[in-house]
């Protein structure tokens, strides 16, 4: 895994045009990228998608056109990126076949080989970041992997994401995949356990936001310490009366029930 420096970060600044960008799809990631490339002085020719509502919700945000008729995507720019779902990319990338840029997905979870034998000049901009279009990410706060077909595509692909972040890192799929990995566990998995919490507050008629305080701590803690050592409840003590206890409380939840012991399990495991 190879970090882009400050040095050569400015020095790719310094010569760095306005790029031209179609931007294919007008979700969570493309709205997000979107406005960042936008706000840093680049050229959003086009923003498609399937859907006429995200189309003109997203366009008419950043004041581009936008379509939802591939034929009226331009032929040619210096990038088109897709932010599309995964299962989707080869589909949409036949579509787009013809037209002369460098192609690039935004998925963490899929090769980039996906547009070998399509176009010549293909890679991936995986940002690593939980987004939603309805709340704003701060450009810069969002660090990006990448990934090219040739050092040629590789050099433009950094200095166009050094226009919006200064965290870069340049990895093969089979990383990246690892990486969407452990997202996977930080983020929707830590996610859907608030989600469980916050059913249990309701069951017992609490307001969740008592929670609020600890979710902050818990990812203040990991931020100074590795979360090995800034692990705390009862199965770090062995204390099976608690769980005994909470297990009890979820036999209504069978479901919970098997998560609750499977985690506290692993938790105990990892002290071993």
């Amino acid at each position: 895994m190879t970090r882009t420096n400050i040095a050569s970060k400015n020095q790719i600044i310094e010569s760095l045009d306005s790029y031209n960008i179609v931007m294919i799809g007008a979700g969570n990631v493309s709205t997000h990228i979107s406005r960042h490339f936008h706000s840093a002085g680049h050229q959003i020719s086009c923003v498609y998608s399937r859907t006429e509502e995200s189309v003109q919700r997203l366009s008419g945000e950043l004041g581009v056109p936008g379509t939802s008729n591939m034929e009226k995507v331009p032929l040619e720019a210096d990038f088109f990126i897709l932010c599309v779902p995964d299962h989707t990319v080869a589909e949409v990338a036949e579509q787009l076949q013809g037209r002369k840029g460098i192609w690039l997905h935004t998925a963490g979870a899929l090769s980039m080989e996906v547009f070998h034998g399509i176009t010549n000049e293909f890679g991936v901009l995986y940002p690593l970041q939980s987004l939603s279009k309805d709340r704003n990410i701060q450009k810069g706060h969002i660090p990006f992997l990448i990934e090219a077909s040739s050092l040629q595509v590789m050099e433009r692909i950094t200095a166009l994401v050094l226009s919006i972040s200064e965290r870069v890192e340049e990895v093969d799929s089979h990383t990246r995949l690892k990486v969407h990995l452990a997202a996977v566990f930080t983020n929707n998995f830590s996610n859907h356990m608030v989600h469980v919490a916050q059913q249990i507050f309701e069951e017992a008629k609490l307001d969740a936001g008592l929670l609020d305080l600890l979710l902050e701590e818990t990812f203040h803690k990991l931020k100074e310490m590795d979360a090995g050592s800034a692990q705390t409840g009862p199965a770090v003590r062995g204390d099976q009366e608690t769980m005994n206890k909470h297990i009890e409380l979820l036999k209504d939840h069978p479901e919970w029930e098997k998560l609750y012991t499977f985690i506290s399990r692993d938790i105990e495991r990892s002290r071993e």
